[in-house]
């Protein structure tokens, strides 16, 4: 997946104000059936999938057994099969560990289909207008996180209601081999080609976690993300045990949201330790330069006697102040287009 296809600004106005094109190009697809598929996707995933109808889809999160975080993954249900999609920077260990807990029950197959889709997604304010010339009922009717199967040139395409930047979101899942004239079909309807950080600044804007940016080059918990809303804690999945064992640890430090001073010249980097006078409290996880808010925010992990929005923080080794915030950081432009 590309870092950048344009210009950053370009990419980033297009997926704030107008309809921006992603090519998920390494992304993650795994289907798996069988009668024994849901319960082994409850036992893999930190949710259960049995109220799901066909159509729906649901995010989970997939733990190694000290509950540390290997992918956050979506999980479409179409019928009686389950497909699961990945994204590219976890597609590799994700679907190696999918492949290795699944068994040789005949009741379940888990098969990697990555090669054979690709991923293409529309996301911004005007999305849903390229959308409708896919679908042949109104999109509106499309509630988010569901899917429906329609045609494209003959070809039987996948087209799902999800987003990363809190913008209206659709994603088609094809054949790799249509992929390319898919998006040239989509880029001559006006949506302009985004990449990797642009998607970026627009996640962190609406606080949706990215695992690659925000592990500070150690594994994280759902906890050390904010994730812990995707645990389902009624439920026996790998990891478990070792996610009760951490929720009572006291001195383990929590995420926080945080806004720079207008005077921050330059992004903190990961890892950067953020003090009260000159006692360490923290360290910035994540940060980016928000075009809207026209400040750097971002998120960091801080001592618990200190993670509460409201906070006023220093960058060790400057006179940098940055404020704790309730995320998320800005309302999407979405919330005052309506679907019609």
């Amino acid at each position: 997946m590309k870092a950048t296809c344009t210009t950053l600004a370009e990419e980033y106005t297009a997926l704030r104000q107008a309809t921006g094109l992603i090519h998920y190009e390494g992304a993650g697809l795994v289907k798996v059936t069988g009668l024994a598929a849901a319960a082994y996707l409850g036992r893999v995933g930190t949710r259960s999938v049995d109220f799901l109808l066909e159509g729906q889809s649901t995010s989970s999160l997939l733990l190694r057994e000290d509950g540390t975080v290997i992918a956050e993954v979506l999980i479409h249900c179409l019928g009686g099969d389950y497909l699961v999609e990945i994204w590219p920077a976890q597609a590799d260990s994700a679907t190696a560990h999918l492949l290795a807990m699944a068994d040789d029950s005949k009741d379940l197959q888990v098969e990697d289909v990555s090669a054979q889709h690709a991923v293409v997604a529309l996301e911004g304010p005007a999305s849903f207008k390229i959308a409708q010339k896919y679908l042949d009922f109104p999109v509106a009717s499309l509630a988010y996180r569901s899917s429906t199967t329609t045609e494209w040139n003959g070809t039987a395409v996948t087209l799902s209601r999800t987003g990363l930047t809190g913008e209206y979101g659709y994603k088609f899942i094809v054949p790799a081999q249509v992929a390319d004239a898919l998006c040239a079909e989509l880029r001559d309807l006006g949506a302009v080609p985004c990449g990797r950080d642009a998607l970026d600044v627009c996640r962190m804007e609406v606080r949706f976690a990215n695992l690659e940016q925000e592990n500070t080059g150690d594994p994280v918990t759902p906890f050390d993300v904010g994730l812990q809303w995707m645990v389902d804690t009624g439920a026996d999945f790998v990891g478990r045990a070792a996610l009760e064992q951490l929720r009572d640890d006291e001195a383990r430090r929590a995420p926080v949201c945080w806004v720079a001073d207008a005077d921050c010249a330059a992004v903190p980097a990961s890892g950067t330790a953020i003090a009260v006078s000159d006692a360490e409290v923290g360290a910035v996880t994540h940060a980016v330069w928000s075009p809207s808010l026209e400040r750097y925010i971002g998120t960091a992990r801080v001592a618990p006697a200190v993670a509460a929005s409201g906070q006023v923080f220093r960058l060790a080794g400057s006179e940098v102040a940055v404020r704790t915030v309730s995320a998320p950081f800005l309302t999407a432009t979405s919330l005052d287009v309506p679907l019609d």
